[in-house]
């Protein structure tokens, strides 16, 4: 039962060492259907039962109401299943930062600080999490 508990403790820390890294993305372009032309696009894609995802949609819509060059945008990932596999989704939440042009600049997986999103909608590390570059 130790034994399980240790296990299940690690892979908890694992996951949770993952949530809310910044992961810069170049070269991948994502429809005109999710931009808004002379906007930077927070691209959220999350389920209907995802608890994290409702803890974060707050947080991004504030962005969004604040900054006048930024729009927030929820799309199910469950529903658009097929969006979700070809941008390789995962998990949920997972935030997709979209440059005016299309190109997705940033991905962000699980539930980060509003700082995290300000900086990589501005193309800035982030000074809160690590940041990862591919």
């Amino acid at each position: 039962m130790t034994a399980l508990v240790a296990v299940a403790t690690i892979a908890g820390f694992i996951w949770k060492r993952g949530q809310g890294r910044v992961v810069k993305v170049s070269g991948h372009t994502i429809s005109e259907d999710y931009r808004t032309p002379g906007k930077t696009v927070l691209l959220q894609f999350t389920t209907e039962f995802c608890s994290p995802c409702a803890q974060l949609k707050p947080r991004l819509e504030k962005i969004a109401n604040f900054r006048s060059d930024v729009e927030f945008r929820a799309i199910d990932a469950v529903e658009h299943l097929d969006l979700a596999n070809s941008l390789g989704i995962r998990s949920t939440p997972t935030t997709l930062v979209v440059s005016p042009a299309g190109e997705i600049t940033a991905r962000i997986t699980g539930v980060a600080a509003a700082e995290v999103f300000v900086n990589a909608i501005d193309g800035r590390p982030s000074t809160t999490y690590e940041e990862i570059t591919i």
